[in-house]
């Protein structure tokens, strides 16, 4: 076993067992000659402070559950940006991935942590043990893209509340990241891929290089790191699939996934009708040329709008299934000696980041689609004579206008922070550390294509001019004219607004395929822009003493951490005048901003109570409080306590208990309330009913909503609302414990097993549902409709369609959870070489929703669900021999329902698919060390069986993000030392 390999098995194994169990290392020593070297490596890591913990006594150990991803391990994936190798991680959740950080307005390409599947803002981003700038407006969630792959020296995941250590967002655990400290050479490491589909390329090149100086008294080291990824269109990978469920009153289920199917009440080049929306005896379509005929049904069809084998839109050809991204990255650290008891330390981080995201285009639909008068200049004869036959003075066109131009997001975000610290013994065996940090995030975004509504409205009012028998606008020849396709807030139509207008107009016929010309979609289709700066200072010092006085029993020394820590954060985001007035196709956005401030102070101690005792080699119990002042929310307090129990070198037991608290951000707090738009299954059309936890209570709460029994809904688009912040909030409240074991038997060389329970308790949880959930709690409440989600849910009087849902943040609910982490770890001799096993996979045993705390009656039990698997795993093989490494890893999760566990429940057969299958993904990777030259060449393959995701699962979807919707993809690179 080489130097090299022997410590990163070191470094594993004490990983592995919380970084705790360090009598491991002596063992291995034992079973494996190393040199002085190696030895001094494995000794220098003891004594390192471990995540969860301010105490770096080499003698007291954590009782704190810890997963370690090292650089070697990042290194065997071929990774170039680290976030979505995160979410492989069976702790954490795939809640942003390149492929869906679209989800949400302004996110595309942010990697933000979700552990335990509670949420991004619950989980504390850490880099170097120290807090790191948000990356997105009104957030404080780190965007993890930012840390370049090759200066991680080690990610550490602890799970529980760390707020009595770390202070607030730590409710369900921390995400540290250790980054190279010192370093002396260089490297130039070089990576190039590329995908089997649609040829997605991937690039990193990274530069490093690092010197001692004045006698070896300081050391700096400077990183630089570019990576780049090309867009993957869906049409790259998955050609023209399109699917749809669709109502089958014969068949074993009530609706069942087609393909070649979609929505037929939309199409590219319009659709209409002379009745009701899905009678398709009075559907017409567009052709390209501007004809009108009847839409085509050549299979099954549904009263929802669904179709199989017919005229409808293909919403797929326009979805990108990864953004163009590329990132550059300047790291730095410097250390410097004042005296061999006083060192001056910096770290600087810079990234600057260009993602681009292309998506859908604008569209008409059901309640918006597009209305067109009778006299319309490019309405043809035989329109006009079919207009004229039904007694129609206007048709309601639905249409998807991918002519009109595909809407995108292009961004740039630079993040900058610096890190000022001096640290050094004080006096006896004290010693302190004391340092400034300071981040700033700029984001600017252009919104790509987005259309001005009033324009657009006015280009299809087009007109004759009776002087010059030209095709104008409306609003040209009248200006003063209301107009169909601009409605007030009661529905009624209103004149256009002048100002966004701004003089002129260019008509455009909406008839077919192509048929809006790009003079009129360069007039009404603009880029708007938002800005947003976001800034964190972080200042503060503690004092630690590892031999504060000495126990009873001869069980060691107590040691002790305190500290005073003062924090601000501030975010500003400036968005473009058309966008705030709600002129443009992009929801109406407010401008924002807030800050807030929080002094803290905070203690640890560690106290050894028996040592080198029969069945108590070592017994610890630590503790940890905090204290602190909100310019916000007032006072808040935060413990934890935890006991580590060494029975002897082979077993070791731990747990924890703590209670964490989380701080409303200033999104939650000061963002606005801003225009939305939700997709929702109504759960009063007649097909769901059953499907309701209790569908008699939800039959009942849809009728008492005005709902008849029956009642299907038609309505396609999705659903106006308002989204926004509450200045009232109060904090989070979180209440984690941990048990678990370590065993290292001894019998057994390098090898060591970990298994810990975990349970998180959640309340006050700060919620703005989805438009799903506040739709289905409204009708599913057991207490009648007389609860927040009702009143926050409107339906038309007459139509009872949903028309309006209000989602603000409320301290309204509470969560819990509950599983298992397991963890092994074996090293030993195979044919003449070296292999190393390494598995970590987490058992959710609950995952428990109160939509309304008060009501501990009424739940939703997640997991098992899509997005929530019960079994998540990674496995990790390398091999060497020689020169030669070799690599397996593999990712496994268990099979998901696609509907809630209290719908299956209720009705089983409602669907199918009903499941999503379960995932296994394997990549491989080879390198190759050309004895003391100082290269290394390695080649990777990436998902090697090509594995697909299941059906109608693309990746861009929270639950989806699970998936490896790339395919099989190579890369290569070269490392060289010099």
């Amino acid at each position: 076993m080489n130097t090299r390999n022997r410590y990163t098995y070191t470094r594993k194994i004490l990983a592995f067992a919380c970084l705790a169990a360090l009598n491991t290392t002596a063992a291995m020593a034992q079973d494996h000659a190393a040199d002085d070297a190696t030895k001094k490596q494995a000794t220098s890591l003891e004594s390192i402070t471990v995540t969860g913990s301010r105490i770096s006594n080499p003698n007291v150990i954590s009782p704190t559950p810890i997963s370690v991803l090292t650089a070697a391990d990042i290194k065997a994936t071929g990774a170039i940006n680290i976030g979505d190798l995160m979410t492989t991680m069976p702790q954490l959740a795939t809640s942003f991935t390149m492929g869906n950080s679209s989800q949400f307005i302004g996110t595309v390409g942010i990697a933000r942590q979700d552990l335990r599947n509670l949420g991004t803002n619950r989980t504390l981003v850490l880099v170097n043990g120290r807090r790191f700038v948000g990356a997105t407006a009104g957030n404080t969630a780190v965007d993890v893209n930012l840390i370049p792959a090759d200066w991680v020296e080690r990610v550490e995941i602890i799970t529980g509340g760390a707020s009595a250590v770390y202070g607030a967002d730590a409710v369900t655990g921390v995400v540290n990241f250790i980054l190279k400290k010192n370093y002396k050479g260089a490297n130039l490491h070089a990576q190039y891929g590329t995908s089997e589909h649609g040829g997605f390329d991937k690039k990193l090149i990274s530069l490093t290089g690092g010197m001692n100086f004045a006698q070896d008294r300081g050391n700096v080291a400077v990183s630089i790191e570019h990576s780049d990824q090309d867009s993957q269109e869906f049409s790259d990978r998955f050609g023209h699939q399109s699917y749809a469920s669709i109502k089958t009153p014969n068949g074993p289920t009530d609706t069942a996934l087609f393909g070649n199917a979609g929505s037929y009440t939309i199409t590219e080049g319009g659709t209409f009708s002379f009745g009701k929306p899905t009678d398709i005896t009075k559907r017409y379509v567009f052709d390209p040329n501007g004809s009108v005929r009847a839409q085509r049904f050549g299979g099954l069809y549904d009263d929802t709008g669904r179709c199989t084998d017919c005229d409808r839109a293909d919403l797929n050809q326009v979805n990108q299934l990864q953004p163009r991204y590329g990132r550059t990255s300047l790291s730095t650290v410097a250390s410097f000696n004042i005296t061999p008891d006083h060192h001056l330390y910096f770290e600087g981080n810079y990234s600057h980041v260009d993602v681009k995201k292309y998506g859908q285009p604008g569209f008409g639909s059901g309640a918006s689609a597009y209305t067109i008068t009778s006299d319309n200049p490019y309405i043809s004869p035989d329109l006009a004579a079919l207009m004229k036959a039904n007694g129609a003075k206007s048709i309601k066109v639905g249409r998807f206008d991918v002519d009109g131009g595909r809407r995108g997001e292009d961004t740039s975000r630079d993040t900058t922070r610096a890190v000022f610290g001096i640290n050094g013994a004080i006096a006896g065996d004290w010693d302190y550390d004391a340092s400034v940090d300071y981040g700033v995030t700029d984001e600017t975004r252009h919104n790509l294509n987005n259309r001005i509504k009033d324009r657009f409205a006015a280009s299809l009012d087009a007109v004759r001019d009776p002087v010059s028998g030209n095709i104008v606008c409306r609003s040209t020849i009248n200006p003063g004219a209301t107009n169909p396709n601009a409605l007030d807030s009661k529905g009624r139509p209103r004149v256009l607004n002048p100002i966004a207008l701004g003089g002129g107009c260019v008509p455009t016929s909406i008839f077919g395929n192509g048929a809006i010309n790009a003079a009129a979609a360069n007039w009404f289709n603009t880029t708007t822009t938002t800005r947003s700066r976001l800034t964190q200072f972080v200042g503060g010092g503690s004092v630690t003493n590892n031999n504060l006085f000495q126990m009873p029993f001869e069980a060691g020394a107590a040691s002790i951490a305190a500290g005073v820590e003062f924090r601000r954060e501030s975010s500003r985001q400036v968005t473009d005048p058309l966008d705030v007035a709600g002129l443009t196709f992009l929801n109406a956005i407010p401008p924002s901003g807030g800050a807030y401030d929080v002094k803290e102070g905070y203690i640890e101690t560690a106290l050894p109570l028996l040592s080198g005792r029969p069945f108590a080699q070592n017994l610890t119990f630590d503790a940890a409080a905090r204290f602190s002042d909100y310019s916000t929310i007032g006072h808040t307090k935060a413990w934890r306590w935890g006991l580590d129990w060494s029975i002897d070198d082979n077993v070791r037991l731990r747990g924890t208990m703590s209670s964490a608290v989380r701080a409303p951000n200033i999104g939650e707090l000061y963002s606005g309330q801003r225009e939305n738009f939700f997709t929702i299954t109504d759960p009063c059309t007649a097909a769901q009913i059953k499907n309701g936890p209790n569908p008699s209570v939800r039959q009942a709460n849809c009728v008492a909503l005005g709902v008849p029994q029956g009642w299907t809904s038609t309505n396609g688009a999705t659903i106006r609302g308002v989204s926004g912040s509450n200045p009232n909030l109060k904090p989070e409240q979180g209440r984690t414990w941990t048990a678990g074991m370590v065993l290292t038997p001894q019998f057994l060389s390098g090898f060591g097993v970990t298994l810990d329970y975990w349970n998180i308790k959640l309340s006050n949880a700060v919620a703005a549902p989805t438009g799903t959930d506040m739709a289905n709690h409204c009708v599913d409440s057991t207490t009648g409709i007389g609860n927040v989600y009702c009143q926050n849910t409107q339906r038309d009087g007459t139509s009872h369609e949903l028309v309006y849902v209000s989602s603000l943040n409320q301290n309204i609910s509470s969560l819990s959870t509950s599983g298992v982490d397991i963890g092994a770890y074996y090293s030993h001799p195979m044919f003449g070489g070296r292999m190393n096993w390494a598995i970590d996979a987490t058992k959710v045993i609950a995952y428990t929703e109160h939509p309304f705390q008060d009501d501990p009656s009424n739940t939703v039990q997640d997991n098992g669900t899509l997005g929530f698997p019960k079994w998540k795993a990674v496995l990790r093989a390398t091999y060497t021999l020689n020169n030669w490494m070799f690599n397996w890893n593999a990712r496994y999760f268990s099979s998901m329902l696609r509907v809630s566990n209290e719908s299956y429940r209720s009705n089983p057969t409602q669907t199918t698919p009903i499941r999503s299958s379960s995932g296994f993904f394997n990549d491989v990777k080879a390198g190759y060390k050309f004895g003391n030259s100082g290269w290394q060449a390695y080649l990777g393959i990436t998902n090697v069986f090509d594995r697909n995701p299941p059906v109608n699962s693309f990746g861009t979807t929270f639950g989806g993000g699970l998936y490896d919707a790339v395919g099989r993809a190579y890369y290569a690179g070269f490392n060289y030392n010099f």
